[in-house]
């Protein structure tokens, strides 16, 4: 099985969520080299936490296909969480999620985030696109899968649906040929 990755990008680092750290965050405590913003962890993140402790075999589990933290370079942070909802399906597609505390929104992390993930998981074998779900009145999220390159693709229950395509690698046209 692939490993979960860590990522790098400018402004943030993206640090997968494994056993021990899930308990940490459970617990209230936050890691001696992982400070926390005000508001992380976010409810959602803790409850999803709970539901993959407490049922170990699963739907989900912990590994590459689930969830990270997002910390801000700047000062060491989590400032937020993001990651998948499951491996790919049988049709080979991956959903994202993410969410910042709200005073480290509105500064580019939530998109780079996505854009770093959303890059690892499209290059992988078995993965050939990836979905994501925003409430219609977000116009900061919907805003930001159109600036990644995701493409509204109806609706999904209560959500709007958005999908980003593994994108084939061009191929050169073939040389042409020299009349005889």
């Amino acid at each position: 099985m692939t490993r979960a990755p860590v990522l790098l990008g400018s402004g943030v680092r993206i640090e997968p969520i494994d056993a021990e750290r899930a308990r940490a965050l459970l617990a209230g405590r936050p890691e001696p080299e992982l400070g926390w913003e005000d508001g992380f962890p976010p409810p959602p993140l803790l409850a999803s936490l709970q539901r993959v402790i407490d049922d170990p075999d699963g739907p989900v589990g912990f590994g590459p296909f689930y969830a990270y933290v997002i910390i801000r370079v700047a000062d060491g942070l989590a400032v937020g969480d993001a990651g998948f909802f499951g491996p790919p399906g049988t049709d080979g597609e991956v959903e994202i999620g993410y969410a910042l505390v709200p005073c480290a929104r509105g500064s580019g992390l939530a998109a780079e985030s996505v854009a770093l993930l959303a890059g690892w998981a499209l290059a992988q074998p078995g993965v050939r696109a990836l979905s994501a779900r925003v409430k219609p009145g977000n116009a900061a999220s919907v805003r930001l899968l159109d600036r990644l390159g995701f493409s509204a693709d109806g609706q999904s229950g209560d959500y709007l649906r958005y999908v980003l395509p593994r994108r084939r690698p061009r191929t050169a046209p073939a040389p042409p040929v020299p009349p005889r």
